[in-house]
């Protein structure tokens, strides 16, 4: 039996919405060996049926190498479901990596292969780029159709902490609330937000990234379905050393500090909801 693990992520990032996403160290963890029929232990039951996004994942990947073959997967899930920090992005990568490292043989498709038939399933990159290549990363689908990342380096000078509710969200819901045109000054401070945000992640430069953190896009309306959200970001930032952003379409919430004892000092009193305060690194 084979050992691996996937790391969960928070898509958007502030002003790079459907573009950037972090990956961190916390992984659902996953242990595959070859077999007859598909079989997946360690999750929920409706999550064992033949259309399944790993199965899914698993079969299209199989495809691609030309090859026959099933699974037995034994998954130990740690990322939350539905609370915008990429479960299904690390579910979708896992299949595909079952069915590379059992039956890829000396023909393993490239990191790039698996990014490209992940962001198909997934619909969108954003999610499955930091799952794969780590980090910080910008993605998009070309003309071509075809998908592309950037991967970035992340300034040690910043630390980072995910805000987890007992609640959930629905990414479609989240989607239906953004309005179908936005304000051309909106548009306008949207593209030097996103190309600087990733300066100020790189450079670590905490005075730029609390001024270019600020998105237009999504999260003024996504806010509107999460629980404590006027609070918490108020709590968070009455300091001056923390920013607050959605992780995802929510509704974990992102911190970024340039305190390292921030997620230690952080109190979150007087909430409707509960938060687990989760300090986390960005992987390399």
């Amino acid at each position: 039996m084979i050992k691996f693990k996937v790391p969960a992520t928070s898509a958007n990032v502030g002003p790079g919405f459907d573009c950037f996403g972090l990956a961190y160290s916390f992984y659902n963890e996953y242990q595959v060996e070859k077999a007859d029929k598909m079989l997946i232990e360690g999750c929920d039951p409706a999550h064992t049926t033949k259309d399944n996004i790993f199965n899914v994942a698993f079969n299209e990947t199989m495809k691609k190498l030309k090859k026959k073959g099933s699974f037995h997967v034994y998954y130990k899930p740690a990322i939350p479901s539905s609370r915008g920090l990429g479960s299904s992005a690390s579910v979708i990568v896992a299949g595909c990596k079952t069915a590379n490292i059992l039956y890829g043989g000396i023909k393993k498709l490239s990191d790039d292969e698996i990014f490209q038939i992940a962001s198909k399933i997934e619909g969108h990159p954003d999610n499955v780029a930091p799952a794969i290549f780590g980090g910080l990363t910008a993605s998009t689908k070309l003309n071509s159709g075809k998908f592309f990342h950037k991967k970035y380096k992340v300034s040690n000078k910043l630390y980072f902490s995910v805000l987890i509710p007992n609640f959930k969200t629905s990414t479609e819901m989240a989607r239906k609330l953004l309005p179908k045109s936005y304000k051309k000054e909106e548009a306008v401070a949207m593209l030097s937000h996103s190309v600087l945000m990733v300066e100020a992640l790189q450079s670590g430069n905490f005075d730029l990234l609390k001024t270019v953190c600020k998105d237009y896009i999504h999260e003024p309306y996504r806010k509107k379905l999460i629980k404590d959200y006027d609070y918490i970001k108020k709590t968070v930032e009455k300091n001056g050393d923390a920013v607050l952003l959605i992780s995802g379409s929510g509704p974990t919430l992102l911190v970024i500090s340039n305190n390292k004892n921030f997620s230690k000092k952080l109190k979150l009193k007087g909430t409707k909801a509960l938060w687990l305060v989760k300090p986390l690194k960005v992987l390399k």
